[in-house]
């Protein structure tokens, strides 16, 4: 469930305007405080699986995942311009979803927000809906329902981002993002055919065996809704701990990486430092694995 928190240093002015919006429209702006920082429409920060637990000292795999998220928050709020958002593409929490660690994120959500960045938060395999929304307060809920299902859609000057949900069941591997929300989706994007759309959704795309599938179980009914519109260029996913990059027939798949620990040693944790054109987007690795090869590895992606 994609939740929208403004920036606190804005939330006052902001709270009239998305609240119970169910598309969020981002554009040049300066944050405010003692020093502004420019703020650039079209750039993101894009983050993944961040796995926060409520204590703090917590490890995952070896991995202290809190200390992880500071480190990247550092990151995001030294680059210039800033992101005129940060997207957080589940599995908030650490396992299971429990409320604490839903307190923890928020505090750790704060600096970002305090630094004039509006952070768009979606719930995956380890998250839990209600103490999620439990946890925030309640002028900070941005929730819109398309059958139980939460879906945003941010208008940037270049592109329509779509964050989806696929949270089936608390601590369950598969996703699903059921019929109505796929038609929601369809539907959408029939409306919008002039602008160009990046979907994005916890789970990674999987068309094995229905009984195999630890990624997204209605897969192929998603692929064949973006597939023929044209205006969908890219579907981001994470769920995987991976950075990877594919094209088929034009269309990009991107995997996100960690921002907490990984599967494979081999792969990177950190974030994605996104911008977007007219013609394309350029996905920057961010990788705070120490001397990792593929840090600051840039993939130039083209628009279909």
């Amino acid at each position: 469930m994609p939740i929208q928190l403004p920036p606190l240093s804005r939330r006052r002015f902001l709270k009239g305007v998305l609240a119970g919006a169910a598309t969020v429209t981002l554009g040049p702006r300066f944050t405010v405080g003692a020093e502004a920082e420019a703020v650039d429409p079209n750039r993101l920060a894009l983050l993944s699986d961040i796995h926060v637990k409520a204590e703090r000292t917590a490890l995952g795999r070896e991995i202290n995942m809190w200390d992880h998220f500071q480190r990247v928050t550092d990151e995001v709020l030294a680059v210039s311009p800033r992101p005129c958002a940060a997207l957080v593409n589940g599995d908030v929490a650490f396992n299971d979803g429990q409320p604490g660690d839903y307190a923890t994120v928020v505090e750790g959500l704060d600096r970002i927000r305090k630094g004039g960045i509006p952070v768009h938060l979606g719930l995956g395999n380890h998250d839990h809906r209600a103490n999620f929304l439990t946890a925030l307060p309640s002028d900070d809920r941005r929730v819109n329902d398309v059958a139980d299902k939460c879906v945003s859609k941010i208008k940037m000057p270049h592109v329509d981002w779509y964050i989806l949900d696929s949270l089936d069941k608390t601590k369950a591997t598969p996703g699903v993002l059921g019929e109505a929300q796929i038609a929601w989706l369809a539907k959408s994007l029939d409306a919008s055919t002039d602008r160009a759309a990046v979907v994005m959704v916890h789970h990674q795309p999987d068309d094995r065996p229905i009984e195999k599938r630890s990624g997204l179980t209605d897969t192929i009914a998603l692929i064949d809704a973006i597939k023929p519109r044209k205006q969908v260029k890219a579907l981001l996913f994470g769920h995987t701990h991976a950075w990877s990059h594919r094209e088929v027939d034009g269309l990009h798949f991107v995997n996100l990486p960690t921002t907490a620990y990984v599967f494979d040693a081999t792969q990177p944790a950190g974030w994605v430092d996104a911008k977007v054109t007219e013609k394309g987007i350029t996905l920057q690795l961010r990788s705070i694995t120490a001397n990792h090869p593929k840090d600051k590895e840039q993939l130039e992606l083209a628009w279909r």
